[in-house]
C-alpha cells in the first residue's frame, strides 16, 4: 500500500563510462605528443669530419672506441639480427656530438659487406659527449648483407663532429 516508486538507479557503465573516455582521450593526445618529439631529422649531417681532414687526423688520437661487442641474435619476428656495442671515449678537449661507425662485414678474410652508422646524433635522447667522458652506445642492425656467413664483422670509427658553441 505504501510503497515508495522505485527510482531507476544509473547502471555502473554509465557512471564509469564518462571517465573512462576522458582518460582514453588523454592517453591519445599524449601519445601523439610525444611522438612529436621522436621524429628526428635523419638528413645528412653537415661539418662532420673524416680522414685526411686535418682535425680529423689531429683529434682521432683523442676519439677511442673501447669494449666493441659484436653478437647475433634473433629479433621478435625470429629474423637474424647484429648487435653492435661499445664505449666511445672523448680523452680530448673538444665536445662531440656526432660520431660514426664504420661497420664491416667478412666471411674470413673477404670483405663482404661494408656501410656506416651514426649511434650519437644530435637529438632529445643523445646527449653530447663532454671532453674527458665517455658514452656508451649500441645498434642493431637488421639488413644482414647476402652471403655473409656470420664469420666475422668489425667496427671503426670513421667520423666524428665538434658541437658548436651554445
Amino acid at each position: 500500500m505504501f510503497e515508495q516508486p522505485q527510482q531507476k538507479q544509473k547502471s555502473l557503465i554509465w557512471k564509469i563510462l564518462p571517465l573512462a573516455l576522458i582518460i582514453f582521450a588523454l592517453l591519445v593526445v599524449g601519445a601523439i605528443y610525444l611522438t612529436q618529439f621522436d621524429k628526428v631529422d635523419l638528413e645528412e649531417l653537415s661539418g662532420v669530419l673524416y680522414e685526411g681532414n686535418p682535425d680529423f687526423d689531429w683529434y682521432k688520437k683523442y676519439v677511442v672506441l673501447r669494449d666493441p661487442k659484436i653478437e647475433m641474435g634473433l629479433n621478435f619476428a625470429g629474423k637474424r639480427i647484429v648487435k653492435f656495442a661499445g664505449l666511445i671515449e672523448n680523452g680530448g678537449e673538444k665536445t662531440l656530438d656526432v660520431v660514426e661507425i664504420k661497420l664491416s662485414f667478412f666471411n674470413y678474410d673477404e670483405l663482404v659487406w661494408e656501410t656506416s652508422k651514426t649511434p650519437i646524433r644530435p637529438g632529445p635522447y643523445t646527449p653530447v659527449i663532454p671532453p674527458l667522458t665517455n658514452r656508451s652506445f649500441s645498434l642493431y642492425f637488421e639488413k644482414i648483407p647476402e652471403g655473409w656467413k656470420a664469420s666475422h664483422a668489425e667496427m671503426a670509427l670513421l667520423g666524428f663532429r665538434f658541437a658548436q658553441s651554445q
